[in-house]
């Protein structure tokens, strides 16, 4: 649970995402590389350490030239060919070397080795992210799988005089789809634009064409009939449960 106090609404939600239960690790904007639109260091630190037979036998494979480079290239053409959430599931193959970029949740607990293995995902929060090689421009707050950008949020808080609305019109005019990150299914997955009191979600950024969706609770909470929008949470703020 996220608690109200005198800090700001992104510094409360920082917090909680890079407490032991959150779970997530501090990214800088200044590692991102706007150019491949990845943390490239941390998704190739992830395949390292993962996946080190695979990685050494690549390195032989393009040792005379750069294997780095070779693996952010096939990367992308992979993404570009399927999609990214394809890579995710399915990860990425170069001269009969295929390479994981995600592991996902077993569906139990009796192989350890999955359990190391979904362990080893790298989480990180990045504030002010810096996404554009052409401007300046930043998210409040982008969340990465192994260095992949994948979940963008734009976060207001009504005691600033702004709401979701004003979240909405910055992804739907501030938020060019031409840039590499905002490509449907090549980077970030899903857009939220959330308040104290509202959370609204798209999957697509399609300029002033963009379209939200409500991802509220109802004013009774889930799973149980009632009207628009979240009920008071007593012990935080109404959209913690995000």
């Amino acid at each position: 649970m996220i608690n109200v106090s005198e800090k700001r609404f992104e510094d409360d939600i920082e917090a909680f995402l890079l407490s032991k239960r959150g779970g997530y690790a501090k990214a800088n904007s200044q590692d991102f590389d706007k150019q491949k639109g990845l943390f490239f260091n941390t998704l190739l630190q992830f395949i390292q350490t993962t996946q080190p037979k695979q990685w050494k036998r690549y390195q032989t494979i393009y040792a005379s030239s750069s294997p780095e480079k070779e693996l952010y290239k096939r990367f992308d053409e992979c993404v570009k060919n399927n999609g990214l959430i394809s890579v995710l599931r399915k990860g990425i193959e170069d001269r009969g070397v295929k390479f994981d970029v995600a592991y996902f949740a077993p569906a139990s607990s009796l192989n350890p080795e999955l359990i190391e293995k979904y362990n080893a995902n790298i989480l990180t929060c990045t504030r002010q992210f810096h996404y554009s090689p052409d401007n300046s421009n930043s998210i409040d707050m982008v969340l990465s799988l192994n260095g992949i950008p994948v979940v963008a949020l734009e976060l207001k808080d009504q005691l600033t005089g702004q709401t979701v609305d004003n979240a909405k019109h910055q992804y739907m005019y501030d938020r060019s789809p031409k840039e590499l990150v905002f490509g449907f299914n090549r980077r970030i997955l899903v857009y939220f634009a959330v308040d104290t009191f509202e959370v609204y979600m798209t999957t697509e950024l399609k300029d002033e064409q963009t379209y939200f969706l409500p991802f509220n609770q109802g004013s009774n909470g889930a799973g149980n009939v009632g009207g628009s929008g979240n009920p008071e949470n007593p012990n935080g703020y109404a959209t913690a449960y995000l």
